[in-house]
């Protein structure tokens, strides 16, 4: 199978995986399956996980192996140990689960008592376990060129011993410098002494709300580690404790794109979830290299081979390659979200399905376009001077009802004169005044929003939350220097957007993506997807067939499908502005030019 222009795909053997094979002839029967249906540029193979080390004579041999079919071979590393205790009478915890790629039952092996810790991680303060650490990494890079380490190099111990060498510091600010320390005087170090041309990579998870917590520091691992890669496996979030936004896939990519620019290497994504909605699965990939990325990293073999997975999603990557060259680089507004920061977490992604272009980044933008903070802005001790100067500049703001709280006496004053005041309100009716869809509209269900007060005539309410004879803003706007400040209410619970009607969402989109020059007019659960070239994409996260009106700026303007190269009619045109109409299936997407 050729390769793909666009994109390479990789696949992923833990030490599990590599464990099952008793000959080279076991291993090319199962390969066999994932090179009939989709084209494997690399493999990654892991040298250790939880209980189980790998001897150099495993990994040659199937190096060799896929050496001679012209596939590039790499290392992994993931950093847990199987040590457990009692942790009730009666019940024994040791070995339930491994830390992903591996299920243990009741052929699993006795290991080692030791600290309980969840997802079996590594306590970074025990001068053994550094030491093992030490051996897995210089063995690591004694035998690869390059290593990746899997999302569980953080730490979540809390030991005597981490307890006494964290001291006054919050959990964050102690592991967050511990990790730190680790990454440059344990890993490169040992890395770099072993094999000074080995290039290393650090996987971040996908779960960014919590790294601080953790101990992943992007901020600082990014300049220690060769390259960085992103997880991408944001799964079905109605069965997942995690509960990540799906569109999660292409934000998170996108936010540490900015980290270290042509050195995120990839995406990774797994199956875990997906075996009743396989279109979970095929969006994972789509999302991720939607957002540009390099390489695509499917884990693991064991949990795909002979699956239906694999022959779905090589039929779609290849039909995604045809059309992916022709969007150029990503744009979208600009979403401030910086390092270590909590506050409306995953917004921004809940946001992305409701229909919003969204560019997230770690520093505040250096742009003249309209820049949206939500309430994690408000950990940046200089964000009141950031705003004032970026609006005096003439450019435009858009804050949250988060962000607004977060701010209250600390100079949100200067900019606006809305106050969050605690107060609730709940109701199915939406009105809009003075916009291009006026009129009252109603939601399938009620939504809660706290009630943001403004000062009558200091601006426009554009949409509100209307319940007898009370107004609760949903989106207000005013002046402030020679820019515009919107302050976005944003509901308790951040599905609700979804609920909002589509001419509800319709407005909030034409007044926010303004700068972008293109919107959607639609309910929620559609994505569209905005590059540098007059390409876009529109995905849909929803259940059913929808219409989607696509507002351009200008007129005489032609949309262009890149997959059949049919020219869809104008819908209608209006002042500066031309309309198309476009239909998308449920869990597919669509791929345009503007021309």
């Amino acid at each position: 199978m050729p390769d793909y222009s666009n994109f390479k795909v990789a696949l992923y053997f833990t030490t599990r995986c590599i464990s099952n094979f008793d000959s080279v002839e076991s291993l090319r029967r199962g390969f066999d399956f994932f090179e009939k249906h989709l084209n494997c540029s690399k493999v990654y193979l892991e040298t250790h996980r939880d209980d189980m080390d790998m001897s150099r004579e495993q990994l040659e041999v199937m190096k060799e192996f896929f050496l001679a079919k012209g596939i590039a071979v790499s290392g992994a590393i993931t950093t847990t140990l199987m040590k457990t205790t009692l942790s009730k009478p009666l019940r024994n915890e040791t070995g339930v689960f491994g830390s992903g790629g591996t299920i243990f039952g009741s052929q699993a092996e006795p290991v080692e008592e030791g600290y309980k810790r969840s997802c079996t991680t590594l306590c970074y303060t025990n001068e053994e376990e550094l030491l093992k650490l030490e051996d897995m990494v210089r063995f690591s890079a004694s035998v690869f060129d390059e290593v990746i380490i899997d999302d569980f190099f953080f730490t979540n111990c809390t030991c005597p011993s981490c307890i006494k060498a964290k001291g006054d510091l919050s959990w964050a600010d102690f592991r967050l410098q511990l990790m730190t320390d680790v990454s440059e005087n344990v890993v490169m170090r040992a890395a770099k002494a072993v094999n000074p041309k080995a290039n290393m990579i650090i996987k971040f998870p996908d779960w960014y709300e919590a790294y601080q917590e953790t101990g992943y520091n992007p901020e600082t691992q990014a300049g220690i580690f060769d390259e960085i890669y992103t997880g991408t496996e944001t799964r079905d979030s109605n069965h997942s404790a995690q509960s990540l936004p799906r569109y999660g896939s292409y934000s998170l990519m996108r936010w540490l794109e900015k980290l270290k620019p042509g050195h995120n290497a990839g995406g990774w994504i797994d199956s875990l979830g997906s075996t009743p909605h396989i279109s979970y699965f095929l969006e994972q990939a789509y999302l991720t290299l939607f957002a540009k990325g390099r390489e695509l990293t499917l884990f693991c073999y064991s949990w795909l081979i002979d699956t239906v997975q694999i022959p779905a999603l090589g039929h779609e990557l290849g039909r995604l390659d045809q059309v992916l060259g022709a969007a150029g680089n990503p744009v979208g507004l600009s979403a401030y979200e910086p390092f270590h920061a909590r506050g409306e977490d995953h917004l921004y992604d809940h946001l992305g399905m409701a229909g919003f272009a969204l560019e997230p980044a770690p520093q505040f933008p250096d742009s003249s376009g309209l820049v949206f903070i939500s309430a994690s802005g408000a950990q940046d001790p200089d964000i009141m001077n950031k705003l004032s100067t970026h609006l005096l500049n003439g450019s435009d703001v858009c804050i949250t009802s988060g962000f607004l709280r977060e701010m209250q006496g600390k100079g949100i004053e200067e900019l606006t004169s809305a106050r969050y005041t605690g107060r609730k309100a709940c109701s199915n009716e939406f009105v809009s005044e003075g916009s291009a869809f006026s009129g009252s509209y109603w939601s399938g269900s009620s939504v809660l929003l706290p009630v943001i007060e403004y000062m009558s005539n200091a601006g426009d309410c554009l949409v509100a939350l209307k319940k007898e004879n009370h107004w609760a803003p949903v989106l207000l706007r005013n002046k402030y220097g020679n820019g515009t400040v919107y302050v976005l209410t944003v509901p308790d619970d951040y599905v609700e957007l979804y609920q909002y009607p589509a001419e509800v969402l319709t407005i909030m989109r034409q007044h926010l993506m303004g700068d972008l020059k293109i919107y959607l007019e639609c309910r929620g659960k559609i994505s569209v997807f905005l590059y540098d070239n007059d390409t876009f994409i529109v995905e849909s996260f929803a259940d059913s067939e929808e219409k989607v009106k696509v507002h351009v700026s200008g007129n005489g303007r032609k949309l262009v499908d890149v997959r059949t190269g049919d020219v869809l009619p104008v819908f209608y045109e209006r002042a500066s502005e031309s309309v198309f109409e476009v239909e998308v299936q449920p869990l597919l997407y669509r791929v345009f030019k503007l021309v």
